[in-house]
């Protein structure tokens, strides 16, 4: 499959394109600074731009089957830059009939099946109280990509690790068995989420993923 993968140069970026090209799909990524791409392949185009560039993002999806989105809030960022991106993204795909988002987030972007729980609604307080333009930024995103007419996939993320997985990720909701804070390796998130390019049941859903 072709993919446009926005977000490809953080450390789940990076191992997401890697495991995407092992598995013989066709990679653009889209990059601010390129050369914080340590992945090389025959397979792999890099088109350079930033999130306000419409042009630029319109010429990374250009020819894509799917666009991933792993793009967050550094939080050294103001207002809602990544909300803005995600915007020109939509418009482009809209634009090209480019029909699958696989976009991430956090739970503070919450989902009216979400249940209960206190180590979750505990941490969002938190990123309420200590962190407001995050929380902000992580909630417009979310609102962005529901509101579109695409095939979307939000996969809200707990706090992710470098450890490798027993085993992969587990989908639900917050309060759901198994669904905790954290325990999510950046290995099971890119192998859940490049199983959403085929899989049907999370779309246009808002998943909770952890290693359980």
């Amino acid at each position: 499959m072709r993919l446009t993968v926005f977000g490809a140069t953080g450390a789940s970026g990076q191992l997401l394109v890697n495991k995407a090209l092992a598995a013989g799909h066709e990679v653009t990524a889209f990059a601010r600074n390129p050369r914080k791409l340590t992945v090389r392949s025959e397979k792999l185009r890099v088109v350079s731009g930033e999130l306000t560039d419409a042009a630029s993002i319109e010429k990374a999806i250009s020819g894509a089957e799917a666009v991933i989105s792993l793009l967050g809030p550094s939080g050294k960022s103001k207002g809602t830059p990544v909300a803005d991106g995600m915007r020109l993204i939509v418009a482009a795909m809209e634009k090209q009939g480019v029909k699958r988002l696989i976009a991430t987030a956090t739970p503070s972007a919450t989902d009216p099946s979400d249940g209960t729980a206190w180590s979750f609604s505990l941490a969002v307080t938190m990123i309420k109280v200590l962190a407001g333009s995050a929380y902000q930024e992580i909630v417009a995103t979310a609102d962005v990509v529901r509101g579109s007419s695409l095939d979307w996939t939000l996969v809200r993320l707990p706090m992710l690790t470098d450890k490798p997985a027993s085993h992969g990720a587990r989908a639900g909701f917050v309060g759901d068995a198994g669904i905790r804070l954290f325990s999510l390796s950046r290995g099971a998130l890119a192998d859940f989420v490049l199983a959403q390019l085929e899989e049907k049941a999370w779309v246009r859903k808002s998943p909770v993923i952890s290693n359980g």
